[in-house]
């Protein structure tokens, strides 16, 4: 029996998880990428002003439950740093009160209707009527049903857009429930995954992986166009017909990038169709480096708070980093995020910082911004291949969309965030979808060779009647 072979597309956490798990298991593995970089949305930035300072352009957090990643740092002795934030708002009272991380922040009616959901999805989940019903829903109408006043919604509106990159009068209940009570492990008083963070960079993960795998096994600025299937091999094509094989394939590529593929030897067409359905978030992330650390330093977490404004959420990104200068970055979804991408980058951080002095009370002309890095998920001129910082479900689409774009084609298999039924839009949903499609792969040879044992030869012929 030959070596098993797999080309993986993409070297996102997906693509790089998939991969290290195949060549653990003695496949032999090749990836390829489009891009110069390693890592797809995991973006680490350092300003050349402040080179002992990281912050992160893309995927930024890791969940107390998030076991893959968990697991994946401890496996290559990569540090993880508590990194909860309290948050604030600013916009109701002249000055914002920070709560503690995972205290609730609405009103004592808005926390009973939230239970009452919470039990009520933990009841229906498993009923197929309850979660069709339930998608047909928007996360926004769902909680107003349940008797949220416009206060509490407009609140929950700026706190779960963050989650989903898009408002949640658009996004699915059924997502909006699922993201807060049904992943498994979470606590009940627990809204968001942002515990730790990789000291040093979340993109040193990347780069263990990669060492893992091999560079000598991964090839960059492999921008694929044309796939074929034949004869029990997958070939992948560049448009100058560089290529790359393997018995089998892993992609995992954007959704919306499926469709500019060249299928030979027969379209995916249920995936290409449901891949024209989904819509990516727009969030656009805007580093500012500042000369001082001029925002309050809460006792209980680090620094954030939801504004109404265009610089939306705001966070300290060098909590718990030392030195004078520090990292304040903006996390703008939605309409605000094309706002930020279309506005000159030279007047965007005083803009940004500007806000954040703004809602403490503080003088914009003290605040000195020595540097800006922008990174707009959704522009094209920013990141040609991504299209969005990760899937979001509309309503009706996690019972339609997500099943017909996880099914293999042929001898091609699918794995990304998008894909992750509980992890979806992190970086554990990628990593998690990765090695789930590498253990299936492992798992479908294992079995075809124990096949091939059984056999003996001239068993066909035992049937036949003697002449």
């Amino acid at each position: 029996m030959r070596q098993p072979s797999c080309v993986v597309i993409g070297a996102g956490l997906a693509g790089l998880a998939a991969a290290y798990r195949l060549t653990r298991k003695h496949w032999k593995v090749t990836v390829v990428e489009a891009q110069e970089r390693l890592g797809g949305r995991v973006l680490s930035h350092r300003f050349d002003g402040a080179c002992s300072l990281v912050c992160e352009l893309g995927g930024e957090w890791i969940g107390d439950d998030h076991k893959q990643m968990k697991g994946l740092c401890e496996k290559f002795k990569l540090r993880l740093m508590k990194h909860r934030y309290a948050y604030s708002f600013w916009g109701s009272k002249p000055k914002p009160e920070f709560y503690a991380p995972g205290a609730w922040p609405l009103s004592a009616t808005a926390e009973r209707c939230f239970g009452e959901i919470r039990r009520e999805f933990k009841g229906g989940q498993k009923r197929r009527s309850y979660v069709r019903e339930l998608d047909k829903l928007d996360w926004w109408t769902k909680l107003q049903l349940s008797g949220f006043q416009e206060s509490d919604l407009l609140k929950r509106d700026l706190m779960d857009s963050t989650d989903f990159g898009e408002t949640i009068r658009q996004t699915s209940a059924y997502v909006g429930a699922a993201e807060y009570f049904g992943s498994p492990g979470v606590r009940a008083d627990k809204t968001d995954e942002m515990d730790y963070k990789i000291e040093g960079g979340n993109d040193r993960l990347v780069d263990a992986l990669a060492d893992a795998i091999g560079l000598d096994n991964i090839r960059t600025n492999f921008k694929v166009k044309r796939i074929r299937q034949s004869r029990g091999l997958v070939e992948v094509f560049t448009d100058e017909n560089d290529s790359a094989d393997g018995q089998y394939c892993i992609c995992t590529v954007p959704a919306h990038y499926l469709r500019n593929i060249r299928w030979q030897g027969g379209a995916p067409r249920e995936q290409l169709y449901a891949a024209r359905q989904l819509q990516y978030a727009r969030i656009t992330k805007t580093a500012v480096l500042c000369e001082k650390r001029f925002w309050p330093n809460p006792p209980n977490g680090g620094f954030s708070i939801f504004t109404s404004l265009a610089s939306d959420f705001c966070f300290d990104s060098t909590y718990k980093q030392g030195g004078a200068p520090g990292i304040l970055c903006s996390y703008a979804v939605g309409d605000k995020a094309d706002d930020i991408a279309s506005s000159p980058l030279h007047d965007l951080g005083k803009w940004i910082a500007g806000d954040v002095a703004m809602a403490f009370g503080k003088k914009k002309r003290r605040v000195k911004v020595l540097d800006v890095e922008r990174q707009a998920w959704q522009s094209v001129q920013d990141d040609p291949y991504t299209g969005g910082a990760y899937a979001f479900y509309r309503c009706g689409q996690w019972l339609t969309v997500l099943p017909a774009l996880s099914k293999p084609h042929k001898r091609v298999y699918f794995a990304g965030e998008h894909l992750s039924e509980n992890w979806q839009g992190f970086m554990e949903g990628a990593v998690e979808t990765g090695q789930d499609v590498a253990d299936a792969l492992a798992k479908k040879v294992r079995r075809g060779k124990r096949r091939a044992r059984g056999r003996k030869p001239g068993r066909r012929n035992l049937g036949r009647r003697r002449g």
